[in-house]
This record gives C-alpha cells, structure tokens and sequence, in this order.
C-alpha cells in the first residue's frame, strides 16, 4: 500500500511540475541531459535567476536532482537532471484515478498544442519545408494496434538516438533547432459517436 501511495504521490509532483509551461521546458531538458540553469536560461531566452527557480522547484518535486557543483569564476555552477524520464510508467496507469489520468493526457495535450501554435505564430511550420505534420485515420484489429504501438515506441527511441548524436556534433556556435517530435497512435470514436461540439 506504502508504495502504491509513493508512486501516487510521485505522479501529482510530475503534474505539478508539468502544470507551469517554463516549468515543464526545464523539466524537458533536463530529462534529456544534464544542465545548468545558465544553460537553460540561454536556450529558453529565459532570465537565469527564473530558471533557477523553477530547477530547485523540480527538485523540491522530487522531479529533479542536483547532481554537480562546479566553481566557475567565483560562483558556483550547479547542474541537475531529471529523476525519471517517463512520464507515468505504463504499469502505473491501471492504479491512477481516472480524474488524475485525464490530467495528464490533458497536460501533455495541451503541450503538443502549445508547440503548434508557437511554431505557426512565428511563422515557420508551413513556410519553412523542414516539417512534417500529418493525421492517417485507420482501422486497426487488436494486433494491428499492439504492432502500431511497438513502431512508434521503436521510433520515439531512434529519435531520441538523434538527438543524442546531434548533441555530440555540436559546438558552441553551431547552428541548432528546438523541435517538437510528436508521436500519437490512440483507438478513437465512430463518426456517429463523436462529440465534437457541445
């Protein structure tokens, strides 16, 4: 029961920590690789001191952790990481209140929303030709569904594989681009039970 109630209570902190957009941009990086709130700061255009914030706040959160300090022209460097990087755990869905689970599809909805309305506002999902957007309606039977899935996990790894050699080549004052790799396969509703207004 104890650890039903830990993992529980890990889940509300995830949602806490997702439910500020910077917060969740922090959390974003730092579950990609270590970082500094410098770092971060410069990369979101973010002031330092606000980043610096929301990190101890991960970490009050248990969302985080402070794992080096460093000396560095006479103040200190601190860099975290990221505690977990799923999200919820697949084995943990069964336990969440369905309340609790709509949170967080709502949460992570809502970003993949925000990343396009920021990329269509500065103009460049549409204008500039290095994208890809698309919705593919199909008919799956069981297995089908079970193969759909096992492709986009493979493929959300060998996109985290380029991001990661991506991170090797690059140096200070190379060229670099914050993407949004969204990835969905979920059942959805007949067209005769579909709400999609009120």
């Amino acid at each position: 029961m104890g650890n039903r109630a830990g993992r529980r209570a890990a889940r509300h902190n995830r949602l806490i920590a997702l439910s500020n957009p910077l917060r969740a941009e922090v959390l974003r990086i730092l579950v990609e690789r270590p970082a500094s709130p410098v770092e971060m700061a410069r990369e979101l255009g973010e002031s330092t001191q606000n980043v610096s914030h929301h990190c101890k706040r991960l970490v009050e959160l248990d969302c985080a952790e402070l794992v080096e300090e460093e000396k560095v022209q006479g103040a200190m460097k601190h860099i975290y990481r990221a505690t977990e990087r799923a999200l919820v755990d697949t084995a943990e869905w069964d336990e969440m209140h369905p309340v609790e689970a709509q949170g967080f599809l709502a949460v992570s909805m809502q970003a993949v929303v925000d990343d396009f309305v920021a990329s269509e506002r500065a103009q460049t999902v549409g204008l500039d030709p290095d994208f890809h957007l698309s919705r593919t309606p199909m008919v799956l039977d069981q297995r089908g569904l079970e193969e759909g899935l096992e492709i986009y996990e493979a493929a959300r790894l060998a996109m985290a594989e380029v991001e990661r050699r991506s991170a090797e080549r690059t140096q200070g004052d190379d060229v670099t681009f914050r993407v949004s790799s969204i990835f969905g396969l979920f059942k959805i509703p007949s067209v005769g039970k579909r709400r999609l207004t009120d």
